[in-house]
């Protein structure tokens, strides 16, 4: 396989991936509103799937490691279809829990495994091959994907009739999260047929050691890696920040929309039609994220774009008009699309191929530990002082955590240099 050919596999993959969590985005928070369930209980439900996260992220990252990349993302799309399948027809918080909690499983599962096998194949194929290129892409597939999943779940939504109220997995809501158990199982499919590890077993001849052993040579690597590397470090708490802000957005912003809408008939097709929007700003951003690098360099866009999202989301509360807390919102996702490729890259330029799924799952558990935080903490001081409080003060925390970094990356980097 050519370089080229690896990484529209990859592409195509990496697009595929989150096509089921596209189909049901727009409505995640929505649904379980809508049957019955108040924002303080919904924060509960999400962090659980922050905890369930959190509890395996690492250790789906070292099992990758340990027994390879495809059959980890093959049980992690078989347990995303099932939980969708849940949330389709859940009407009680405790349905709710269990449907996160093993879509939390899954994702654990496929978070840094995808990325892992394609790094080592294409390090394999070409040692100095850019990985800025394919990652960067394969971030805007993703955002396309996204995007085109959640407007068809809006027209689906429409055309399924009363959304509130409950109404079982075939009417309202539900059936964009069946839509998304569906392309679950295609994802499934695909990881099958186009996911291959021969390379991979070819490198490792001779009798494999004991599991326990392997399973704590990948975890010393790790921690070695962490303590020794600045830039490990840094993306792992700028994971953290971003879990907290992103995930009050994410929280905040559907109910925020529906108050902002006169016209309830309207939210099927404007919160997929927005989710979409969201999702190819990713995309915008993920493929500038190169041009941005190029011109002022790795760590200083970094820095710029991690910078636009903390302002963006401080100001996200402010308007009282759609047409500015749509253009915020855009905003927003567009900084994410233009941190997302050059997070990782810090993250895959500092570490070697023995423990990389297991650092790229430790970023996601501090993405994940400061969703948890959020999610806990955000519905009930939405309830108390608004939704423009809590971004303003998501904002900020972003904004510091931002210029706490850009200190020991700046220095590193004159270090690199010397």
């Amino acid at each position: 396989m050519t370089t080229g050919g690896l990484t529209r596999r990859f592409i195509f993959l990496r697009a595929l991936r989150w096509l089921p969590l596209g189909l049901v985005l727009p409505f995640l928070v929505i649904t379980p509103q809508a049957r019955g369930l108040s924002l303080g209980a919904i924060g509960v439900v999400f962090a659980v799937h922050s905890a369930v996260a959190i509890a395996l992220e690492v250790p789906s990252g070292a099992l990758a490691d340990l027994v390879g990349r495809r059959r980890v993302l093959l049980g992690g799309a078989a347990l995303t279809a099932v939980s969708l399948l849940i949330f389709a027809a859940a009407e009680s918080v405790v349905a709710f829990m269990a449907s996160v909690a093993l879509l939390a499983a899954g994702r654990a599962l496929i978070s840094g495994s995808l990325e892992a096998w394609y790094v080592d194949s294409l390090r394999l194929l070409d040692p100095a091959a850019p990985l800025t290129h394919g990652l960067s892409r394969g971030a805007a597939a993703e955002g396309v994907a996204m995007a085109v999943g959640s407007l068809v779940a809006g027209i689906l939504v429409s055309l399924a009739g009363p959304a509130e109220g409950g109404g079982g997995a075939f009417s309202g809501y539900g059936v964009a999260a069946l839509a998304g158990a569906l392309a679950a199982v295609g994802y499934l499919v695909a990881v099958a047929l186009l996911v291959d590890e021969s390379d991979r077993r070819a490198r490792a001849p001779g009798r494999p050691a004991p599991v326990r052993k392997r399973v704590a040579d990948i975890f010393a690597t790790a921690r070695e890696e962490f303590m020794d590397s600045v830039a490990v470090r840094v993306v792992v708490v700028t994971g953290v920040a971003l879990g907290m802000a992103f995930s009050a957005v994410e929280l905040l912003w559907q109910p925020r929309l529906a108050d902002l809408l006169s016209d309830p008939d309207t939210h099927g097709v404007a919160f997929g039609a927005l989710a979409a929007a969201s999702m190819l700003a990713s995309a915008v951003g993920a493929g500038f994220s190169p041009r941005l690098k190029r011109g002022v360099g790795l760590r200083s866009g970094y820095l710029l774009a991690l910078g636009l999202g903390s302002v963006c989301v401080a100001l996200l509360g402010a308007p009282d008009t759609v047409a500015v807390f749509v253009s915020l919102y855009l905003l927003a996702y567009l900084s994410m699309g233009l941190t997302d490729p050059l997070h990782f890259e810090l993250l895959n330029d500092a570490v070697g191929p023995t423990a990389r799924a297991t650092l790229i799952s430790g970023e996601a558990l501090a993405t994940q530990g400061g969703a948890l935080v959020a999610n806990l903490a955000v519905g009930a001081l939405a309830s108390t002082h608004g939704a423009a409080f809590v971004w303003a003060l998501a904002g900020t925390l972003l904004t510091i955590t931002t210029l706490a970094v850009a200190v020991p990356l700046y220095r590193t980097a004159r270090t690199a240099r010397a």
